[in-house]
């Protein structure tokens, strides 16, 4: 047979290459905990970056908000004032005619020598 053939296993008394020496292995342990402390500190860094940028937006959300009730209660104001006004309006015909019926229903009145 070929001696140059692949080993399909490892036997228990043997070594293995990956784990031969014990530099390998702590190098890859940091690199990966360096590799996942960048990702938190990234991720830490994306999250304070979105809170900003949420933070800025509900400011704007809010004085837009703030604005929209300003205009909304001016014009309710003016619709209240605009709505006083035609009362007061109909108040005065209504007390015109009222005053008018009064004095006509007088002289009916008078004019039967019913006076008051």
């Amino acid at each position: 047979m070929a001696s140059n053939q692949a080993k399909t296993g490892i036997g228990l008394n043997e070594k293995s290459s990956f784990s031969s020496t014990e530099k390998p292995v702590p190098a890859a342990l940091t690199m990966m905990i360096d590799s996942m402390t960048s990702m938190v500190e990234r991720a830490k860094i994306d999250l304070e970056n979105a809170d900003q940028r949420a933070r800025a937006d509900l400011e704007n959300i809010d004085q837009r908000a703030r604005k929209d009730v300003a205009l909304l209660d001016q014009r309710a104001r003016e619709d209240i004032q605009k709505v006083d006004q035609k009362a007061r309006k109909d108040i005065a015909i209504l007390d015109k005619r009222a005053r008018e019926d009064h004095e006509l229903l007088r002289k009916v009145r008078q004019a039967k020598g019913l006076a008051s």
